[in-house]
Parts: C-alpha cells; sequence; structure tokens
C-alpha cells in the first residue's frame, strides 16, 4: 500500500478519535457541573443580614474649605447646609458610598463538599437600584452551616431615604465552584430573592445616614488641621 493511500485512510481514523475526545472532553465538564449542580440541589441558602460596613465620603466634597475658614470664622455654609439637609432628608447630590457586606449562610445536606471560588452578579433593591457585588472571600461550602459574605457599595444620594420603600432584595449571579481543592472550576447560575423587615431596611438608613453626617462633620474639621 503506498504511503498517500495509508495517509488517506488514517485521516478518517483520526477525525473519528478527535470527535470522541470532544465527546469525552464535554462529557466530562458536564458530569462535573451535574455533580456540582447536585450537592447544590441538597443545599439551601438562607439570607442572615445586611449591614453597613463603613461610609465614604467624597474626597473633594471640601476641596475649598480652607480657603473658606480663612476669610470667615463662622461655619462653612457648604456643611451647614448639608446637615440642614440631611436632617430634612434631603441629598442634592451623591456625598460619598456606603460599604454594605450582605451575609448568607448556606445549610448542605449532601456528604461531598464544594470550593467556592467566585460569586460575581448583582443585588437588587426591589426596583430602587441595581449593585454589583462580589465574594468576599472563598470559601468551602461544607456539610452543615456555612457562612459567606458578599460586599458592594450603595452611592449615598436621594436614594439613601427610599431605603425604607424597599421589601424585598434579589442576589444574582454565576457562582464559580470546585469539586476539589485544585479541581477545575464549574459555573453555575444563581438566583435569590429575599424579604426584608421594614425595622431592617429603616435601622440601616438611618445608620447611613448617622455615619454620613459624623463623616461630613469629621472631614470638614479634618480639611483645617484641627
Amino acid at each position: 500500500m503506498s504511503l498517500f493511500k495509508k495517509f488517506s485512510l488514517a485521516k478518517p481514523v483520526l477525525a473519528t478519535v478527535l470527535a470522541l475526545l470532544m465527546v469525552l472532553c464535554v462529557g466530562c465538564a458536564t458530569v462535573r457541573k451535574l455533580d456540582a449542580a447536585s450537592i447544590l440541589k441538597n443545599t439551601k441558602v438562607e439570607f442572615r443580614e445586611l449591614v453597613l460596613d463603613s461610609v465614604e465620603i467624597k474626597p473633594n466634597l471640601f476641596e475649598n474649605a480652607k480657603e473658606a475658614i480663612k476669610s470667615s470664622l463662622l461655619p462653612n455654609p457648604q456643611v451647614v447646609s448639608m446637615v440642614q439637609n440631611l436632617a430634612r432628608g434631603i441629598i442634592e447630590s451623591e456625598l460619598g458610598k456606603a460599604n454594605l457586606s450582605a451575609t448568607l449562610v448556606a445549610t448542605s445536606k449532601d456528604e461531598d463538599s464544594l470550593w467556592v471560588r467566585k460569586f460575581a452578579g448583582t443585588l437588587t433593591l426591589d426596583s430602587l437600584i441595581e449593585l454589583p457585588f462580589t465574594l468576599k472571600d472563598s470559601c468551602i461550602l461544607a456539610p452543615g452551616e456555612t457562612p459567606f459574605t458578599l460586599t458592594t457599595q450603595f452611592p449615598l444620594d436621594k436614594r439613601l431615604f427610599e431605603l425604607e420603600n424597599v421589601k424585598k432584595y434579589r442576589i444574582k449571579g454565576v457562582l464559580e465552584v470546585a469539586l476539589k481543592a485544585d479541581g477545575e472550576t464549574v459555573p453555575l447560575e444563581f438566583d435569590i430573592v429575599h424579604d426584608i423587615k421594614p425595622e431592617e431596611i429603616k435601622a440601616l438608613k438611618e445608620q447611613a445616614r448617622e455615619s454620613l453626617l459624623n463623616g461630613i462633620v469629621s472631614d470638614w474639621v479634618d480639611a483645617f488641621g484641627l
């Protein structure tokens, strides 16, 4: 048999082998995804709390403060106006960011564990706002209870005073997990809706407003080196 004929016969064989390898690779990925999905199916995720970690005031909020104090010993009108407006529930422009943490607790009845590598998506507060979030730290979803924390930033603008109208939130995104510590990552879609108690969201709003007030006064004083 000539070399040309041997090569001609080898081509369909090679194509068949490559096709089988592709099927096996796809099949392995599908099995991993099904295994991970099976563990998550036996896992119940519940909301624990949504808390305010800190408030960041815009760095240029009092950029003209030093010049203002040189020309007058009276309180800065800009600060007085902001404090009065905050007391009345008015914010004319964004004053900074509120760093929020949402703690979820996953309760797994499965005997196996999942290594959570990444969890990114959006946190939606009714129709008020949609915020991007990230997983604070990677963790292991083990049998029993596993808490994990998502972090995001809420703009401190007029929407701060609309928080009391929020009745529920929705967390939606992609959860990247692995079946082993050094295993390949498997992406899984995630979607959870939770009702928020009125007293919880009101407390969050008041805490943010108080922190904002304290931050504004503190930053104003620091601007003069007092």
